[in-house]
């Protein structure tokens, strides 16, 4: 984006100087991102002008770190609007390109908790509901039990009946060896005082 198009197309200065260079990378206008290490909202005010990269980094063979031979790389120059760092790169004669944040509106009103997202159906409407059978009729003939009687119920407490029940047949002697001490009543103190 260049609001300047109309201008006669000069050599780009070298940053600091007012020297014309034909080779001076494209300057980036953009604003930063929110910080990593928080979540309270973004608060940005400031906009950031910097060169896209002009040269490749290297790895440095001594040490292995990243190095660069880019002079235009560590220029990072902070502007209070937008309109102010376009002026800055126009007056410099740089060509820039303005990053834009995308809208970041919600078309669906945000969720406060999470059981407003979950579906939930009640008693008998639930997929793969069935009869628990609890040994005695309820005494009140409300909406749970008349869905429950349904025909197309699958009865379950035939099954149950006859699976037997692993804890119950467990014995003493089957426990590992390595169950925790019982609770003895004694207070350790961590500091040695009393």
């Amino acid at each position: 984006m260049m609001k300047g198009h109309n201008r006669p197309p000069f050599r780009p200065k070298i940053p600091g100087t007012d020297l014309a260079s034909p080779d001076l990378p494209t300057a980036l206008i953009y604003r930063p991102a929110r910080s990593s290490h928080t979540s309270a909202p973004i608060r940005r005010q400031h906009w950031i002008l910097e060169f896209e990269p002009a040269r490749a980094p290297a790895i440095e063979p001594l040490m292995g770190w990243t190095a660069t031979e880019d002079p235009y790389r560590p220029i990072r120059l902070t502007f209070p609007d937008l309109d102010s760092a376009i002026a800055f790169a126009e007056r410099n004669d740089w060509q820039y390109i303005v990053r834009h944040e995308p809208d970041k509106r919600r078309s669906v009103p945000p969720r406060r908790f999470w059981w407003e997202t979950v579906p939930t159906s009640k008693g008998a409407d639930a997929p793969g509901a069935h009869r628990i059978e609890t040994g005695h009729r309820p005494s009140s003939r409300h909406r749970l039990h008349r869905g429950i009687d349904a025909a197309s119920v699958r009865d379950l407490s035939a099954e149950l009946a006859t699976a037997a029940d692993p804890v119950c047949e467990a014995s003493a002697e089957s426990f590992p060896a390595s169950d925790p001490p019982a609770w003895i009543g004694a207070t350790v103190y961590g500091s040695g005082r009393r």
